[in-house]
């Protein structure tokens, strides 16, 4: 099946037009190819085409839609401004995120009830996804992965048992929002909830 690309938000690509696309592709860590950026993203490559304005994801990967290309658009831009430090290693909570405790709440909070809801007594499956897909072990976490350059998440799940229903979080590295926005960030985490899900439950998100 094809995997079609992605040509909008125009505004994005404005952005991503007013840096130096030497600089973003350095400092995304991307690569730059005849004028389009290379990104590994969520363990594959996408491209980001400026003159065609287009975003493309791999075959066999999901779709570049609209909240891939913005999470892919924004992440160049802001590496191009050459402003972000280097990734912590340090991982922090949703809470925690400068900003954060005011924005993951209500409509944008983050994305895992249908883990929950898909993997809840089998903690082992969804690791088992998570690690087809690049990520790697990191106790007590479930699974970390790089799902940008830049930009580590983990993700921690208890299952469901007699008493408790299951439960899943998500971590960021503490400096992944010099490198995504608040809103740059909760659509990653829809994105990844949604690679991570089984096949049959793709419709639940």
């Amino acid at each position: 099946m094809t995997n079609p690309a992605f040509a909008f938000p125009e505004v994005l690509w404005d952005d991503l037009a007013k840096v130096d696309p030497e600089v973003a592709a350095r400092e995304a860590k991307a690569r730059l190819v005849d004028g389009r950026f290379e990104v590994d993203f969520l363990g594959a490559p996408h491209v980001v085409d400026p003159v065609a304005k287009l975003v493309t994801a791999p075959p066999g990967r999901s779709p570049a839609d609209f909240q891939k290309a913005m999470i892919l658009l924004v992440y160049l831009a802001q590496a191009g401004k050459a402003q972000a430090p280097t990734p912590s290693g340090h991982l922090i909570g949703p809470m925690e995120v400068p900003g954060g405790a005011m924005f993951f709440r209500g409509p944008h909070k983050l994305s895992t009830e249908p883990l929950e809801q898909a993997y809840g007594s089998n903690r082992t499956a969804l690791r088992d996804k998570a690690l087809s897909l690049g990520a790697y072990e990191e106790p007590p976490a479930l699974f970390r992965w790089q799902v940008l350059p830049n930009v580590d998440i983990a993700c921690y799940f208890d299952e469901a048992d007699d008493e408790f229903a299951a439960q899943a979080r998500y971590a960021f590295d503490s400096h992944a929002h010099y490198f995504l926005p608040l809103d740059a960030l909760w659509a990653l985490i829809n994105v990844v909830t949604a690679d991570l899900l089984p096949l049959a439950s793709t419709s639940t998100l």
